[in-house]
């Protein structure tokens, strides 16, 4: 098989997988709530994508480094919205409400 069709396919399947993201994206950070995304799910996302782009720099992928490079920048930002938007402000006082 011939390389570009190769290196093409994992491009077009990079963007793809990338672009899904997008929306997520501007979801959260319009909305200022993340409270029902996993923050777990996310920094394991988040370490596994990082992995796949020290993957794609060490075999010279360029279809792996772009799509990895990109989609790590989306979901830290969705990683990054879940930890400023959904950390408790102060227990106390939500605690306080809550005892009637």
């Amino acid at each position: 098989m011939p390389s570009e069709l190769v290196e093409s396919t994992g491009l077009v399947a990079g963007f793809l997988t990338t672009l899904a993201y997008v929306p997520q994206v501007l979801k959260v950070w319009r909305s200022r709530t993340a409270r029902d995304i996993s923050l777990i799910m996310f920094l394991l996302m988040n370490a596994g994508i990082a992995l796949w782009l020290v993957y794609g720099l060490m075999i010279g992928s360029p279809g792996l480094i772009a799509a990895n490079l990109v989609t790590l920048c989306l979901t830290a930002a969705v990683l990054a919205a879940k930890l400023k938007f959904d950390r408790p402000r102060n227990r106390k006082a939500e605690h306080a409400g809550s005892q009637d």
